[in-house]
């Protein structure tokens, strides 16, 4: 007699790519993008390229590479319909929590007096103990 009920997790749809391929080339990438940074801090230091200019490509550089690594190893690329429903909200609602926890900082740095103007203790004072 043979079992004709199917089981619900015998048939999942594929979860990322399909082989090895496309992590190799993400791989090289980022290994080509690490390079571009290297190159650029190099030409940076012997200033043939500005700062600010150095800065600028070094900072695209690291968000294209943090880009490919989300969308491919951590499968955001195949997974986005699960996960929107908890990435939109938690976008939504972190600027609000900046917001809310705002008056708190003010308050407190209002109240309490700088460091430098407090009045040293005894101990650290310059004038010699009587």
């Amino acid at each position: 007699m043979t079992d004709t009920h199917t089981h619900p997790h015998t048939h999942a749809e594929p979860h990322g790519p399909a082989g090895v391929r496309p992590y190799y080339v993400i791989f090289a990438l980022l290994c080509g993008f690490t390079a571009v940074s290297f190159v650029v801090n190099y030409l940076v230091r012997d200033q043939k390229m500005s700062h600010m200019t150095g800065f600028t490509v070094i900072l695209s550089v690291a968000v294209v590479k943090a880009l490919l690594v989300c969308a491919i190893f951590m499968h955001l690329k195949w997974d986005w319909g699960r996960l929107y429903f908890l990435i939109i909200p938690a976008l939504v609602l972190a600027p609000f929590l900046m917001l809310a926890l705002t008056p708190d900082i003010v308050l407190y740095w209002s109240k309490v007096a700088p460091p430098f103007t407090r009045a040293a203790p005894a101990a650290f004072s310059a004038e010699p103990n009587p």
